[in-house]
C-alpha cells in the first residue's frame, strides 16, 4: 500500500507558531512547558514531529519520551525513555552540578549506577529535581526540548515530575512538550490545574473544518484536487480526525476505488467510506492482504503497542527474516512505524489500530498468544530486566496464569526501590487480588502495608497491618519478619503522632525481636521507643533508651542505630545542656564518618551546625554540612541550612548577606514544596528589609508567608515578633511594640514544640523594663527552653538585672547585666539595643552606669543611620546627667567638613580604602562587611560629596582629609 501520510500539517498554523515561540524562548532560558490535548486521532503526534524536525534544525537537543499503553504501570518509563534516547551509551556527563544527583539518575539510566552512590529512593520529588539539572546541563547555551507523549497512559511518578518541571522551569533554557487526549483522568487533570496555575501553556487540538480536511486530502495525494466523490467522502466520514483523513483514502486505494492514472487522481466505481464507522473492517482487510504476516503482526498487538521486534521473533518462533518481512508488510500497509524514541523497536501508527486489531480477537485466542508469548520472554529473559517484568506481568494476568502475582509482586518491588510508591502500591494491590498461593500473599500485603506508610498513607497501613498480621500467622512467619513488621507499623504510627498505637505495635515488635534473639532488631526497636518517648514529651524515658540502645551496640552494631540514637540524646539534652547535646552528635558524626553512613554524617553535622547557631558561634559546621548535603544531593537539608545561615547574618546585623541566604533556601523551599520553610524565609527577608529602612517592600512578601504558613503558629508567630513587635521597638514606639510581643506569645503558647525563637527573651526584658510581671515572663521563657539560644539568654539575663536593680539588689543586678554582656559579647547591635533598655530602667531604679553603657551605644546607632535610637540615647543621657556629646562628634574620626556632610565613620573607613585604590571586594575583606553593604556605602557617599561616578568619588577621596 502506498504511504499516504499527510507530509505537512494542516490547519495548526496557530499551534504551530506558538511551539516556535516557546523554542525561541527556551533558547534565551525562558523555558515553559506546553501541553497538546485533544481526542485521539486529532494530530497531536503529528504536532510533535513538527516540533522535534525544527527543534533539531535549529540545533537543540531532544529527549523523546512516551508513554506505553498498557494494564501495568512501569514507573518513569517515558521519562527514562527520553533520558535513553538521548544518552543511549554514553555516561552522565562529568559536571560538579550532577555530581550529588548520580545515585537518583541512575534509577533511571541503570547503566549510570555506581556502588557507592545511592539516590534518595523515596523522593520523586529529589529525582525531579536531578533531572530538571541534567535538562540543563544538556540545554548549554542553546536550549533543548524534553517531549512526553501520550501522558494518559502514564504513571503517576511521571506526572509527579512533569508537574515539578512545568512549576520551575521558568529560568531555565528547557521547552518541555506534553501530549495528552482530552479523556478524563489523572494527565487532563494535572494539565487543566497547571493552566490555572498559569503554569503551563495549553493548546487544545479541535477537529480540522471541512476546508481544513479537504486540503489534507489534497496534501496526502499530492494533488491540487480531489475528485468530487473523494471530497464529498472526506468531508462526510472523517469526522475533521487527522488520522482518519489519512485512513480513509489508505482505505480507498486499498479498494481500487481510487487510482492514479496519467492525469492524476481517479474514482473507478462507488467509493465506500471506510472509517471512522467502519474502521476495524478496514484494518481486517489489510489484515487478511498480508496473509501468513497477519498472525505475526496480531502478536505484536498483544504485546503491546511498542515491541521489540526481536522478542517478536521469539513468541512467534518464526526466523528474523520472516519477522522481518511481516513487518516490513505492516509498515507499507500503514498499520506499523519505526518508533523514532528507541532504535531497533517498531509501534502499531496509532493506538486505535492497535486497538482495532485487539478487538476483534477471541477471549481464548487473546489467552493463547499471551501464554505463548509469556513463556519466550521467560525463557528468553529469565531475570526479566528493565520494563519486561511488567509486561510478563501483564501479559501472565490476560493468559490466567499463577505467576502473575509474583510477577507483579516483583515489578512493585522494584518501582518500590525507584521511590515510585504510587506505581508500587498499585501493583501490590493486583498482585494481592491475584495471589492464591498464601505466601505470596502474605509478601505482597506486607509490601503493600511498607509502601502505604513510606506515602503517609498511615491510617490505610495501620488498618492493613492487622490483615497482614493474620496473614503472616498463617504462613508461620519468623519471629524476626514479625518484629519488622510492627517495628515498621510503630514508626509510622509515631511518625503520625498516634502514640498509643505506636506503643502497641512497639512492644509486638520488641516481644518478636527478643524471640528471634536478633541484637540488631532489638536495638532498632529500642530506637522507636526512645523517639516514641521524645515524641510523646518524656525526654528522660528517651533519653534511658537511647543510652541503653548505645551500651549493647555502641562497638557492634548495627552502626546507624548508634547513629540515631547518638542523635537523639542530642536532642534530649539540647534544651538544657548545649554542651552535652554537642558532645553527643560531635560522636554521631565521628560513628558516621567511621561506618561510611554518609547520610547520617550530614544530619549529625547538621545538628553541631545548629548548636553554632544557637550559641551565635561561627557557623564551621553548618558550612560543613552544608557541603555534604550538597555533594549528597539532600537540597533539603541544603534549604534549612541556608535558612539557619540567614538568621545567623540576621543576628549579626548583616542583612544583606541575610536576604541572599533565605533567597537561596527559599528557591530550593518553594521547588520541593516545604512551604513552611519557605514561609519561614519570607519572613526572614521581610525581616532584613525592615531593618534596612526599605519597610515598603515588607508586606508582600509577609502576605506571601501568611498565605504558605497557614495556621502554623511558629511562623505566625516570627511575623510578629522579628518583623513587627522587634522593628516596633527599634522605632521607639513600646506601646505597639509590646502588645506585638504579646501576640507572639500568645500564638507561641498554643505550640508546646514552638521554636526558640530570639524575641522571647526580647519580650521578657521589656515585661521587666516597663515593670509588668517580669519576673513570670523570665521564668516562662526559661521553662520553654528558649535560653538555649543564645540572644534570648543574653536578653533574659538583662532582665534579671533590671528586677534585681528594682528589688534594690544592685550588686546582683550588676552580675545579671555582665552576664548578659557575656552572652551577646560578638552580637555588637543587639547588646547595645538591649543596653539601651536596661540603662532606661537602671537611670529610674538608681543603680549601673547608665550613661557608661549609652554612650558606646549612642555611636553605634549614628554609624547605622537609626535615628529613634540615637535620639532615645541622647535623652535618655541628659536624664543621667551626663554631658550630651554633639551630634556624630564625640570620639568621632570624621573629619569636620565630612561630618557636616553627614558621612558616618565607616563611610570615612570605605572612602580612605577607595583612595588606596582598592575594588569593593577588597574593601569588603578589610572592613570584614559583604561586597552589597560596600555598594550601599558608596552609593551613599555619592549623595553626601555631590559627585556622580566612582571616578569622581575615588578622585574627592585622594583630596580629602582622613586624618
Amino acid at each position: 500500500m502506498r504511504d499516504f501520510l499527510c507530509p505537512s500539517v494542516i490547519g495548526r498554523d496557530r499551534e504551530i507558531a506558538e511551539l516556535a515561540e516557546a523554542l525561541r524562548r527556551a533558547a534565551d532560558s525562558q523555558g515553559s512547558a506546553f501541553f497538546l490535548v485533544g481526542e485521539a486521532g486529532i494530530g497531536k503526534s503529528r504536532l510533535v514531529r513538527e516540533l522535534v524536525d525544527t527543534a533539531r534544525g535549529l540545533p537543540l537537543p531532544v529527549l523523546l519520551g512516551r508513554a506505553a499503553q498498557s494494564t501495568g504501570t512501569v514507573a518513569y518509563r517515558p521519562v527514562s525513555e527520553a533520558l535513553f534516547s538521548y544518552f543511549r551509551g554514553s555516561d552522565l556527563p562529568e559536571v560538579a552540578e550532577l555530581g550529588p544527583f548520580r545515585g537518583s539518575l541512575a534509577r533511571l539510566v541503570p547503566q549510570w549506577r555506581e556502588d557507592n552512590v545511592r539516590g534518595d529512593g523515596d523522593s520523586v520529588v529529589m529525582l525531579a529535581e536531578a533531572i530538571l539539572r541534567l535538562l540543563r546541563v544538556v540545554a548549554g547555551k542553546t536550549g533543548c526540548v524534553l517531549v512526553l507523549e501520550d501522558l494518559h497512559w502514564a504513571d503517576p511518578e511521571t506526572l509527579a515530575i512533569v508537574e515539578y518541571l512545568s512549576e520551575n522551569l521558568s529560568s531555565e533554557p528547557v521547552l518541555l512538550l506534553c501530549s495528552v487526549r482530552s479523556e478524563p483522568g489523572p494527565a487532563l487533570d494535572l494539565a487543566n490545574s497547571l493552566a490555572a496555575r498559569r503554569t503551563v501553556s495549553i493548546a487544545n487540538l479541535s477537529r480540522l473544518d471541512p476546508a481544513d480536511t479537504v486540503a489534507m486530502g489534497r496534501a496526502c495525494l499530492s494533488a491540487s484536487d480531489l475528485p468530487d466523490q473523494v471530497r464529498t467522502l472526506l468531508e462526510a466520514n472523517a469526522d475533521g480526525l487527522p488520522f482518519f483523513v489519512e485512513e480513509l483514502l489508505a482505505a480507498a486505494v486499498d479498494a481500487g476505488a481510487l487510482v492514479l492514472s496519467d492525469g492524476g487522481w481517479a474514482v473507478q466505481g462507488q467509493v465506500e467510506p471506510q472509517a471512522p464507522r467502519t474502521f476495524i473492517d478496514s484494518i481486517d482487510r489489510r489484515l487478511a492482504s498480508l496473509g501468513d504476516a497477519a498472525r505475526i503482526l496480531v502478536t505484536a498487538a498483544v504485546l503491546g503497542r511498542r515491541f521489540d521486534w526481536v522478542v517478536l521473533c521469539d513468541v512467534t518462533g518464526q526466523p528474523q527474516e520472516v519477522v522481518l518481512d511481516a513487518l516490513r508488510a505492516g509498515v507499507d500497509a500503514q498499520l506499523l512505524a519505526s518508533d523514532p524514541a528507541t532504535p531497533g523497536s517498531m509501534e502499531f501508527r496509532h493506538a486505535l489500530t492497535r486497538d482495532a486489531i485487539l478487538g476483534r480477537l477471541l477471549a481464548v485466542e487473546w489467552a493463547a498468544i499471551a501464554r505463548r508469548a509469556l513463556e519466550a520472554i521467560m525463557s528468553a529473559r529469565p531475570d526479566l530486566p528493565g520494563e519486561w517484568c511488567d509486561v510478563s506481568a501483564r501479559l501472565a494476568e490476560r493468559a490466567g496464569d499463577s505467576r502473575a502475582a509474583s510477577l507483579l509482586l516483583e515489578s512493585g518491588r522494584r518501582s518500590l526501590a525507584q521511590g515510585a510508591l504510587a506505581s508500587a502500591e498499585d501493583a501490590f494491590q493486583r498482585a494481592r487480588c491475584l495471589a492464591l498461593d498464601h505466601a505470596v500473599r502474605a509478601d505482597a500485603t506486607e509490601a503493600l502495608c511498607e509502601t502505604l506508610a513510606l506515602a503517609g498513607k498511615v491510617d490505610d497501613a495501620l488498618e492493613l497491618g492487622q490483615v497482614l498480621t493474620s496473614a503472616l500467622n498463617v504462613v508461620a512467619a519468623p519471629p524476626h519478619r514479625l518484629g519488622s513488621v510492627h517495628s515498621r507499623l510503630a514508626g509510622a504510627a509515631a511518625a503520625a503522632s498516634r502514640w498509643d498505637v505506636a506503643q502497641e505495635h512497639l512492644e509486638l515488635a520488641l516481644r518478636h525481636a527478643h524471640e528471634a534473639e536478633d541484637p540488631s532488631l532489638i536495638a532498632r526497636v529500642n530506637v522507636i521507643a526512645a523517639q516514641i518517648s521524645y515524641g510523646r514529651g518524656d525526654a528522660d524515658q528517651a533519653a534511658e533508651l537511647a543510652r541503653s540502645v548505645l551500651t549493647e551496640v555502641e562497638d557492634t552494631g548495627p552502626y546507624d542505630a548508634t547513629c540515631e540514637a547518638l542523635l537523639l540524646l542530642g536532642h534530649c539534652a539540647r534544651v538544657n545542656d548545649v554542651d552535652r547535646a554537642e558532645q553527643a552528635y560531635l560522636q554521631a558524626v565521628t560513628v558516621a564518618e567511621r561506618h561510611g553512613l554518609e547520610l547520617l554524617r550530614g544530619r549529625a553535622l547538621f545538628e553541631v551546625g545548629t548548636i553554632d547557631f544557637m550559641t551565635l558561634r561561627t557557623p564551621t559546621y553548618l558550612d560543613a554540612a552544608r557541603e555534604v548535603a550538597a555533594s549528597t544531593g539532600a537540597l533539603a537539608t541544603v534549604a534549612q541550612i541556608d535558612m539557619h545561615l540567614g538568621a545567623w547574618f540576621t543576628f549579626h546585623f548583616d542583612h544583606e548577606r541575610a536576604i541572599e541566604a533565605c533567597r537561596r533556601s527559599n528557591e530550593i523551599a518553594r521547588r520541593l514544596r516545604m512551604h513552611e520553610l519557605a514561609a519561614i524565609n519570607l519572613v526572614g527577608e521581610a525581616g532584613a528589609m525592615g531593618r534596612l529602612g526599605e519597610g515598603d517592600r515588607m508586606q508582600p512578601l509577609l502576605d506571601e508567608a501568611t498565605a504558605l504558613a497557614g495556621d502554623e503558629v511558629g511562623v505566625v508567630g516570627l511575623i510578629w515578633g522579628l518583623c513587627r513587635g522587634e522593628l516596633s521597638l527599634i522605632a521607639e514606639n513600646r506601646r505597639r511594640g509590646l502588645r506585638e510581643l504579646d501576640t507572639m506569645m500568645d500564638l507561641l503558647r498554643t505550640n508546646a514544640v514552638s521554636p526558640p525563637i530570639p524575641q522571647r527573651g526580647l519580650w521578657a526584658l521589656v515585661r521587666a523594663v516597663e515593670d509588668l510581671d517580669g519576673e513570670a515572663a523570665c521564668a516562662e521563657v526559661r521553662a520553654s527552653g528558649a535560653t538555649a539560644q543564645q540572644l534570648n539568654l543574653g536578653f533574659a539575663h538583662y532582665a534579671d538585672s533590671v528586677l534585681a536593680g528594682r528589688a534594690g539588689r544592685p550588686d546582683d543586678a550588676l552580675a545579671s547585666f555582665a552576664a548578659g554582656t557575656g552572652a551577646l559579647a560578638d552580637l555588637t547591635w543587639y547588646r547595645h539595643f538591649a543596653q539601651r533598655l536596661v540603662a532606661e530602667a537602671a537611670i529610674a531604679d538608681g543603680w549601673g552606669d547608665p550613661a557608661a553603657w549609652l554612650m558606646p551605644a549612642l555611636a553605634h546607632f549614628e554609624e547605622h543611620g537609626q535615628d529613634r535610637l540615637v535620639a532615645a540615647c541622647r535623652s535618655l543621657l541628659g536624664k543621667a546627667g551626663a554631658p550630651i556629646p554633639r551630634r556624630g562628634s564625640r570620639g568621632s574620626r570624621v573629619p569636620l567638613a565630612l561630618r557636616e556632610r553627614g558621612v558616618t565613620e565607616r563611610e570615612v573607613e570605605v572612602l580612605a580604602l577607595l583612595a588606596d585604590g582598592l575594588g569593593n571586594k577588597e574593601i569588603a575583606s578589610r572592613l570584614f562587611l559583604s561586597p552589597r553593604t560596600v555598594e550601599r556605602h558608596i552609593a551613599n557617599l555619592k549623595v553626601r560629596t555631590d559627585v556622580n561616578t566612582r571616578t569622581e568619588l575615588v578622585a574627592f577621596a585622594a583630596h580629602a582629609a582622613l586624618s
